[in-house]
């Protein structure tokens, strides 16, 4: 057997044999030194007990050598193995050749595994930055909830749609961020509660600062590996101005009914007018000066001409309005109608407060059906006003979303919350005096615009009219049906 200091295989081997032919010798000595010494003692309880203890102590001692062996052994097998080049291979060292081949095996699977798992978590980092990427670039609101209702997404879009920070709104209840609006709450509670999935809804919510706005949200719900639920998310898109534009298809197609209805009142009434004016006149003739009856014919004359004065506003509303853009400066005009009415000298204590942006844009508006429009609205805030109070004129060039938005406002008496939706419609006045057909007919201009304009009480006193108008106009005619003019 090789034993040479160069090959430490044989060195291991040779100890290790030597090793195991001690600890056999030891024990067949002791066994043997029991059987003589049961057979030359007289039997006796002493003398087996004490036969019993040095036999103990003979194997605690062999015990002893034999646990001192292995761990030596365990030291030279370090040792060797660290001297052995790997793949080397010798017939006398198949022990050594054994443990180093499981070594490698064992360092080579954990190398592999720590790969594998190195993969796995830069794959999970991955799709973590996958799904944040499409979270924040996503137009739609996206907003996740557990089962608690607490808040757990928030991103850019729900931001800017709702117009409230994330910070606001994540880790919090969702009963808290949409407090305003029970119906949303339902349709989430409804999500959770009924595990059952919303599919495409409008919806009509009040931000925080009061602004009322359209919602179209679906919601499904989120499960684990295990299908188990453990929240819901909410997708939603910002409807408001599709909502208007429906808003302002169906105004028109009212508007076209009520043309025509308007045009065919509005002849037969001024036919049936025009002969009883007719007589009235032909009687006012036929009487002598100073005829007591002549004060009730010029009565019924007098009223007959304020019909007819409100049958040409009715027809003039009742006409096709058609666009023809010029380059208009927006400010320039209401500067010229603000002194148009400071001219007439008619309100001296109203304060003119006009706040315009500098550089106002040239824009293609047609000047004569605006300028109407905006007078009729001074008009109106002046006579609110009874005289006395401030009106305020904004002008405002909204870059982004290629508009102007003017403002007009009062510090009257305002207008009765149940009557604001009212404003715009024919007929409808709150004056002593009047047709109800002013804005109704500056309505319909800005509509004819491709624009929009709301009313709306101030929070302090008075009204605040907002009209908002497209940059860019074409010639456009807000269609009536065919019908004869007269």
């Amino acid at each position: 057997m090789i034993s040479d200091k160069k090959n430490p295989q044989g060195r291991l081997f040779t100890f290790t044999s030597f090793g195991t032919f001690l600890f056999l010798i030891l024990a067949l000595l002791s066994v043997l030194f029991l059987k003589i010494s049961i057979v030359l003692t007289p039997a006796s309880e002493e003398t087996t007990a004490d036969v019993i203890l040095l036999l103990v102590k003979v194997f605690s001692l062999a015990g002893i050598g034999l646990f001192t062996f292995s761990r030596f052994q365990k030291s030279l097998l370090n040792r060797v193995a660290s001297e052995v080049q790997p793949g080397e291979h010798r017939p006398d060292g198949f022990v050594i050749n054994t443990f180093e081949g499981l070594i490698q095996e064992l360092k080579a699977k954990e190398e592999a595994l720590e790969i594998l798992k190195k993969a796995a978590e830069d794959r999970a980092v991955d799709i973590e930055s996958y799904n944040e990427n499409i979270l924040q670039s996503v137009p739609s609101g996206v907003l996740t909830f557990n089962c608690e209702k607490i808040i757990t997404t928030f991103n850019p879009a729900a931001e800017a749609i709702l117009d409230l920070p994330s910070g606001q709104a994540l880790e919090k209840p969702y009963e808290t961020i949409f407090e305003h609006n029970p119906k949303m709450v339902h349709l989430l509670d409804k999500t959770l509660e009924r595990a059952q999935d919303i599919l495409r809804q409008d919806c009509m919510i009040e931000q925080t600062h009061g602004k009322k706005m359209w919602l179209g949200l679906s919601t499904s719900l989120l499960r684990d590996r295990h299908e188990k639920i453990i929240g819901a998310t909410l997708v939603f898109t910002d409807l408001t101005e599709k909502k208007m534009l429906e808003e302002q298809v169906e105004l028109k197609k009212r508007l076209v009914m009520m043309g025509e209805m308007s045009a065919w009142v509005a002849h037969e009434f001024r036919s049936y007018m025009g002969t009883i004016l007719g007589f009235a006149r032909l009687l006012e003739k036929k009487l002598d000066e100073g005829d007591e009856r002549q004060p009730m014919v010029a009565s019924i004359t007098d009223e007959l001409l304020s019909m007819e004065h409100l049958i040409t506003e009715l027809l003039s509303y009742s006409k096709t309005t058609v666009i023809a853009p010029t380059p208009t400066v927006l400010t320039d005009l209401l500067e010229r109608i603000k002194d148009q009415f400071d001219a007439g000298g008619l309100y001296p204590e109203i304060d003119w407060n006009l706040s315009f942006e500098d550089d106002f844009p040239e824009i293609k508006l047609d000047q004569v059906l605006l300028r109407q429009s905006f007078t009729n609205l001074i008009q109106n805030a002046l006579d609110a006003m009874e005289g006395q109070g401030c009106l305020t004129i904004k002008a405002f060039f909204r870059h982004a979303a290629r508009r102007v938005q003017i403002e007009i406002s009062d510090t009257g008496q305002g207008i009765l919350a149940e009557d604001l939706h009212k404003v715009f419609l024919p007929f409808f006045t709150t004056k002593t005096k009047g047709t109800g057909l002013g804005l109704a007919l500056v309505h319909k201009i800005i509509l004819a615009h491709n624009g929009h304009i709301t009313v709306e009480n101030k929070q302090n006193k008075g009204t605040l009219f907002t009209i908002i108008l497209p940059i860019k106009q074409s010639q456009t005619i807000l269609k009536e049906p065919e019908w004869k003019q007269f």
